[in-house]
């Protein structure tokens, strides 16, 4: 009895217990909420939080690796390695003295807590409320027009959901909306356009502050406890903030004046009474003028800037209305200047001129080096995976000057103080800091910066093999592999990398893997003919060379260019800068030409600068893949309001060899191309380009039939060397239209055709970027909220049709000489891709988080949406047969023919493509596509009726991908060229990231360099449509390939 009752005694005071712990909870959370004040007495204006003055002293922070850029997502990673960053960087911002933080990133509010719980650091919660665009309605709108109702709606609920979000967070500061949203008031509309030019812009801020004050006057019923501001650029448009932002609490502005923010405090103090924050102010730590690393300069500025800020503080007998500032920024980031491109490079590249900067300011010049702005420097990675943080002079000079407090000391002490810094001490510690970081040492020589290690055990084995010989059939090799990569830089102004590969053995994985690591295998050189006056020839074998140059690039950055040697690294075409007819392809497909030991795109590009930036040449003897050796010339110009692009590109001679194995070459010629762009209000957009292309081909002879088995023979005239373009883009019933028409005459050839969404579009509409045609597309981008609807048409028709095979002969005592299909060696110009068409296509796609687009290349690691998928399919009526295509024959050492062309036919494809994002940590890809299709090449065989499903996961640290086919092409271009399918094709491929502690395969970058420890295994049934070799006139029903495989990265 005693033990029962103690027993119902416990559990009544357990349940009394957490029942008054229910109650409780609501008001200890509520307790938990700071109260943010902003008071204003005689000696000025202060900031306190619960009750105690507060000046910020903080600094813009976010954290970008090398080889990162704005889209990183450090709250994707697991738990355990946020936590190491955070700790490590707010540790050592805490040490120097920093109380708060701005960022451009929404960071998590647990770890909002977490930081200000473990280091008492605040942040700033900053919506940037459409500053670089926002999802409007369901779709991507990159220009935010804030007079549209939809838009201040969707902004304004979307600032209210956070402010709710964060409202009773630990260590929360303040709520600030946008960034220089005042620079950014770029949309066009009509009824702006008609106003006088210099009223426009102030009509569109008047839509942009009064949106403000909406959403701040609702953002204090929400919480009431936190104050709010705006981040402004400087203080453009004060009387309009004045006028229309009344619960405005504090001004917050970005302002780069140099040392000193002059008349700033007296024009805020005369015209809002507000205190002043400064989200963003500092200086960059380049000196462009002498092209080198300055500490000094920039941790000057920011002491004089902080002893101003103090003076201007309350009770000092000033204005009294600064309460601190956010410097800009704690860490170097690396991808200011290009965003896409050298993201492991710091540029030295000034992309801004100030004059309030003198140390490095020049007339006509830029000195305001975006990747420099840090006042710590982006080192390498630590042990634990964290990217360090080299403290510069700046931070030592901060520190001395954070540990004084403005208004416990005196205005006459902290000036004596601040004066009297040792700089010339700071300036050693910066120093000594400098050359003791094994990144900038090693950039004084040729240096070792990395590598991997890759092995390979393979078992190969055929049906036919293992029936006849058991498990001695199975054919196993092994193959080892190594990169070594180093970096250079011997002057400021001059640096770049290099990779060495170098062999062991060589696994024997072909026919059913190509890899880069087959150049080690002996390559057998056949001979036209295998006997020479009645004498055996044996064919040539040739072994691989162990060794060799990888990748090369070397970048020398000059005061008015900037030239860069490129060997075998990616290359971007040049679509976006004026290239309307696809003149410079995409080269960024460096495993695709690993595949085949290429070694495009190489060359060298000269990219002028300042005065000269109008001017690009990029020559080479393949400046992509399958090019041939030739140079491109392209300039830049404004005539009558509209912009002017020049292009002029030169083939110096023929490729050698052929591109993919058996891609035929091509022969040398020459383009000329001009473009102009014109934007209109409303979202109007012209685009027109002319070309002159083949000027080479001109007198030359073609053939040509009536249909009625006449054949005439005619020439190439001028007139057929030239085409023209024309795009129009605008707004229909809400929606992105364009319609384009393109007449391009027999050998007006342009190059690779863009697609709207670039080389994962997942269009297959019929584009070509060959001459004889006449062409016209229209499509509509439809948003439905989260639903994006894309219908595309294609009608094109030939100005000359193809040949068809007519037999020689004698018919009325009259020779007929026969015709056969033309093609692009033997002719001037042949009927291929360009082929008639009429083509539909419709692609729906479901897409809650507009900012990770869809369709973008990288879609696969950064599609953060829980599902997002798209469906769709094209319908293609080819009415026409084309004439021959060329194949690249090793035996012939040149191009030849297919004979014959492709028949007319009506094909089609559906797909559809998912992405699941369940938690954290775990993701899930799958592609279905079903189709009805052509070779590229080779006709026997016919269309082929063909499946295809494939997949990937990762889960943490593990991935596991493949596909099912059924008959279907290989995965490489010549199955297609040729026509060959299997009835049946199965990969799968398991992975364990072994290195690294970002907790999983976060993007390319981490996949591709990921150590790791995976096997893999490919089968494939065959049939007669099979290659021969494979297939054995039935005697072989399938072959298989396993290999176990590791990566060790260093």
């Amino acid at each position: 009895m005693a033990n029962s009752s103690f027993s119902y005694r416990s559990n009544t005071a357990a349940i009394l217990i957490a029942f008054a712990l229910l109650l409780v909870a609501p008001l200890a959370s509520q307790a938990q909420v700071h109260d943010v004040q902003t008071v204003r007495d005689d000696t000025g204006w202060r900031l306190q939080v619960d009750g105690e003055d507060f000046f910020i002293k903080g600094v813009v922070w976010g954290y970008s690796p090398r080889g990162q850029n704005y889209s990183y997502n450090l709250w994707g990673q697991g738990d355990d390695y946020i936590r190491k960053v955070l700790d490590y960087d707010f540790g050592m911002m805490s040490a120097a003295g920093v109380n708060a933080i701005r960022s451009f990133a929404m960071i998590p509010p647990k770890w909002v807590e977490y930081v200000y719980r473990e280091h008492g650091i605040m942040f700033v919660v900053n919506p940037l409320m459409g500053r670089y665009g926002a999802n409007i309605g369901g779709r991507w709108v990159p220009f935010t027009d804030y007079s549209d109702e939809l838009t201040r709606q969707t902004l304004k609920t979307d600032v209210l959901n956070i402010v709710e979000q964060y409202k009773n967070t630990p260590g929360v500061l303040m709520f600030a909306l946008g960034n220089e949203s005042n620079y950014g008031l770029s949309w066009s509309s009509f009824e702006i356009e008609n106003l006088p030019e210099g009223e426009q812009n102030t009509a569109k801020a008047r839509y942009l502050y009064s949106l403000y004050e909406e959403v701040i006057s609702a953002g204090k019923r929400i919480a009431p406890d936190h104050k709010f501001t705006i981040v402004n650029g400087d203080i453009q448009y004060i009387d309009l903030i004045a006028e229309l932002v009344p619960s405005l609490d504090i001004l917050g502005s970005n302002a780069y004046r140099g040392p000193s923010f002059t008349s700033l405090w007296a024009d805020v103090d005369e015209k809002l009474d507000l205190p002043v924050v400064f989200f963003e102010f500092g200086s960059d730590a380049f000196n462009a003028r002498e092209y080198r690393e300055d500490q000094a300069a920039q941790a000057l500025i920011l002491r004089d800037q902080w002893l101003e800020m103090y003076n201007k503080s309350a009770g000092n007998g000033e204005e009294g209305n600064a309460i601190g500032g956010f410097v800009f920024e704690w860490r170097d980031e690396w991808w200011k200047y290009l965003q896409e491109e050298n993201l492991d490079t710091q540029d030295n590249n000034a992309s801004w001129s100030n004059q309030a900067y003198l140390f490095d300011w020049a007339e006509g010049q830029n000195n305001m080096n975006e990747e420099w702005f840090g006042i710590t420097a982006l080192g390498p990675a630590n042990s634990d995976g964290v990217y360090t943080a080299r403290p510069r002079m700046a931070v030592d000079v901060l520190t001395e000057v954070w540990a004084l407090d403005p208004y416990e000391n005196k205005k006459a002490a902290f000036n004596q103080a601040i004066n009297n810094i040792n700089m010339d001490y700071m300036e050693l510690k910066g120093e000594v800091r400098l050359l003791k970081m094994d990144n900038d040492e090693d950039k004084k020589k040729l240096s070792f910066s990395g590598g991997s290690l890759r092995g390979e055990f393979a078992w190969r084995g055929y049906e036919q093999d293992i029936t006849r010989d058991g498990e001695r059939g199975v054919e196993f090799s092994d193959g080892q592999m190594l990169f070594l990569d180093m970096e250079f830089h011997p002057t400021q102004n001059l640096s770049g990398q290099m990779s060495l590969n170098i062999l062991g053995n060589t696994a024997r994985k072909r026919p059913l893997e190509f890899t880069y690591q087959d150049r080690g295998l002996p390559l057998q050189i056949d001979n036209a003919t295998t006997e020479i006056e009645g004498f055996d020839v044996e064919p040539v074998i040739i072994d691989g060379e162990p060794v060799e140059i990888y990748d090369f690039n070397a970048k020398y950055e000059g005061e008015n260019i900037d030239v860069e040697a490129f060997y075998h690294t990616p290359r971007f075409h040049w679509g976006y800068e004026g290239d309307f007819f696809g003149l410079v392809w995409e080269a960024t497909d460096i495993y695709g030409m690993d595949i085949w030991n290429a070694k495009a795109p190489q060359g060298i590009e000269f990219a002028g600068k300042n005065d000269w930036d109008s001017v690009k040449l990029v020559i080479g003897p393949e400046i992509y893949w399958g090019a041939n050796p030739k140079g491109v010339f392209k300039y830049d110009f404004d005539l009558f309001g509209v912009e002017w692009t020049f292009i002029h590109s030169e083939d110096f001679s023929r490729q050698g060899e052929g591109t993919g194995f058996t891609q035929a070459t091509e022969r040398e010629s020459r383009q000329t191309t001009i473009y102009a762009n014109k934007e209109f209000a409303d979202g109007w957009e012209l685009e027109v380009g002319g070309i002159m292309a083949a000027t080479e081909k001109v007198d030359e002879v073609f053939k040509y039939t009536d249909g009625q088995g006449n054949i005439y023979t005619d020439q190439i005239e001028f007139e057929d060397t030239l085409g023209l373009k024309a795009k129009l883009s605008f707004p229909l019933f809400g929606a992105q239209t364009y319609v384009s028409a393109h007449y391009a005459g027999l050998v007006a050839d342009g190059g690779q055709y863009h697609k709207t969404f670039g080389v994962t579009d997942p269009s297959r509409l019929p584009y070509s970027g060959l001459g004889n045609k006449e062409e016209y597309e229209f499509g509509m981008l439809m948003n439905f909220g989260n639903i994006m609807v894309f219908p595309r048409f294609l009608y094109r028709e030939n100005l000359v049709d193809a040949n068809p095979f007519i037999e020689p002969g004698i018919g009325g005592g009259v020779l007929n000489p026969g015709l056969a299909p033309r093609d692009r060696d033997s002719d001037p110009f042949a009927v291929l891709g360009n082929r008639e068409a009429r083509s539909a296509e419709l692609f729906i796609a479901y897409d809650p988080t507009g900012e990770s687009h869809f369709w973008a290349w990288d879609n696969d690691w950064k599609e953060n949406a829980k599902v997002a998928f798209d469906f769709g399919g094209t319908y293609t009526e080819f009415p026409t047969f084309t004439d021959a295509n060329l194949f690249y024959s090793e035996v012939a050492r040149g191009n030849a023919s297919f004979g014959q062309g492709l028949p007319s036919e009506d094909v089609w494809a559906i797909s559809s493509r998912w992405v699941f994002n369940p938690r954290p940590g775990q993701k899930y890809i799958t592609k279905f596509v079903r189709g009805f299709d052509q070779p590229t090449g080779q006709p026997e065989g016919g269309t082929r009726d063909f499946w295809e499903f494939h997949y990937k996961a990762y889960l943490g640290r593990h991935k596991i991908e493949g596909f099912y086919m059924q008959d279907a092409w290989a995965p490489y271009d010549f199955y297609r060229q040729f026509n060959i399918t299997y009835p049946e094709q199965f990969k799968i491929d398991y992975s364990i990231l072994l290195g690294g502690s970002t907790g999983g395969f976060i993007d390319a970058r981490s996949e591709d360099r990921a150590t790791r420890v995976g096997i893999r295994g490919i089968y494939r049934t065959t049939d007669e449509n099979s290659p021969g070799d494979e297939w054995l006139d039935g005697a072989n029903d399938y072959l298989f390939l396993a290999v176990l495989y590791f990566t060790y990265e260093f």
